[in-house]
């Protein structure tokens, strides 16, 4: 049968640029991601696949939402559970479209909110209108079925449709959000959000050692990819930044640095072995006669000098002189900045405690080695992405900024009160977690920038 002809999307398109924007499909692997374009037009809804690297990505087809047609430009076969799947089967279940309906819901009122916002509207109003125009391009029997807003009234997008502890077969994996305490979704309140994010090394597997390592930020410009639901947490005390740099004293006597000529004198001297120990031994008396001329009491503290260096004794010292040192403070390098957060979870119904549950899961999931199938290697763990978010908009002007980040500890404490409690489902009545994480990159000059509204890292 043959497939139906729907109109491509082009032009003006809603969109979420970046890993933001990416989400799994339920029946396809987990390791595969799609993104959406919606035609501000027609509302059809372009499915992309997302690959590795620039401008790779695929357009699997375009959905009609109003009809249910769907023509496809590219069709994938995977292996799912020992079963091989297809794209197209996939995407044209009734199931999926609405999932894939609902996202692109979401990816119009991101859209829309934040450009009406732009141009002067207030968040209330921008995500009223943001929805009428959801429901104008995709029709109003598509919005969220919950009985509580997607939208609450400071612009804050909850996605309330794909919140995970109400999509249980979708809970933990990328494209849906944790937020605790839940209530706090509805309100005016600040977050720390954390996004496990796929590692990307500094030396490209595909390139030569002579293309040198990759900047921290290009690589994540380039390449980054959600492996996680997205967690909003609530603002604990200790929130904190320490930065620090490595000086220490360091000594260069005269006896040292006259060395330091004689070995740059002998490395510069063309020829083999036998032409630089010459050299060696040429500069090393040059070197000594320059120093001690015919002064024998000098010539005596060398000797005495040198002796105590073969022996590993202060003989100098034992004769009431030293060599000055010429100590001082020298820059050795710059440090990384570590983070700690410890979090007291207490769920106040099941909702909740599958929340909190998941929470952990993935983290624990994000921060542990991946075996490969050959078993000799392993790849490295997922890093983080951390961000304060002011009323669960925007970054937090007044807090600083964190680069991406390694987890470095993770404990949780399963009786924080010192006592063993759950409630009748078996889940406990307080959690208690900690986080450790460390910058996977120093913080540099250039990071800092003076006249930016935010605080900057």
């Amino acid at each position: 049968m043959s497939q139906p002809v729907v109109e491509e999307v082009s032009g003006s398109t809603y969109n979420i640029s970046g890993s933001e924007g990416t989400f799994n499909v339920p029946g396809l692997p987990n390791d595969e991601y799609y993104w959406l374009k919606v035609d501000k037009d027609s509302g059809n809804i372009e499915i992309w696949n997302q690959n590795i690297g620039i401008a790779q990505d695929k357009v699997v087809g375009t959905l009609d939402p109003n009809t249910g047609d769907i023509s496809f430009k590219d069709n994938r076969s995977y292996t799912v559970n020992g079963n091989e799947v297809h794209e197209d089967q996939i995407f044209s279940t009734p199931e999926t479209q609405s999932f894939i309906t609902s996202q692109a819901r979401d990816t119009i009122v991101n859209n829309k909110t934040a450009e009406l916002i732009k141009k002067g509207k207030t968040p209330k109003e921008a995500a009223i209108a943001a929805e009428q125009e959801a429901d104008k391009l995709l029709g109003s029997n598509t919005a969220t079925t919950s009985t509580e807003s997607s939208v609450n009234t400071d612009g804050f997008i909850l996605k309330e449709k794909i919140i995970a502890t109400q999509r249980d077969e979708m809970a933990g994996k990328p494209g849906t959000h944790l937020v605790y305490p839940q209530d706090h979704a509805e309100g005016d309140f600040d977050f720390i959000k954390i996004v496990p994010i796929e590692y990307v090394p500094q030396i490209n597997s595909t390139s030569t050692w002579s293309s040198g390592l990759i900047d921290l930020k290009q690589r994540y410009r380039q390449r980054e990819r959600v492996v996680g639901a997205t967690m909003f947490l609530p603002m604990v005390p200790g929130i904190n930044e320490s930065n620090q740099v490595d000086w220490g004293g360091n000594s260069l006597n005269p006896i040292q640095l006259a060395a330091g000529q004689v070995a740059a004198n002998t490395i510069r001297t063309p020829g083999g072995p036998k032409e630089k120990a010459k050299t060696f031994i040429e500069q090393s008396r040059a070197t000594i006669d320059t120093i001690a001329g015919d002064n024998a009491g000098i010539r005596s503290f060398l000797t005495a000098y040198f002796a105590g260096k073969a022996v590993n004794a202060n003989i100098l010292g034992r004769a009431g002189i030293v060599v000055n040192p010429n100590l001082e403070v020298l820059f050795n390098g710059p440090k990384l900045r570590t983070f700690s957060y410890n979090f007291t979870f207490t769920p106040r119904d099941d909702r909740e405690s599958r929340t909190v549950k998941t929470i952990i899961k993935v983290i624990k999931k994000a921060m542990a080695p991946k075996r490969r199938k050959a078993a000799i290697f392993l790849n490295v763990p997922s890093v983080f992405k951390i961000k304060y978010l002011m009323q669960g908009k925007r970054d937090h002007p007044f807090l600083n900024k964190i680069k991406p980040c390694a987890l470095t500890g993770f404990n949780v404490d399963y009786t924080p009160g010192g006592s063993y409690m759950t409630y009748g489902d078996g889940s406990m009545t307080s959690y208690g977690v900690s986080l450790n994480f460390a910058e996977l990159e120093p913080i540099y000059n250039d990071d800092v920038v003076i006249d930016s509204p935010d605080m900057g890292y």
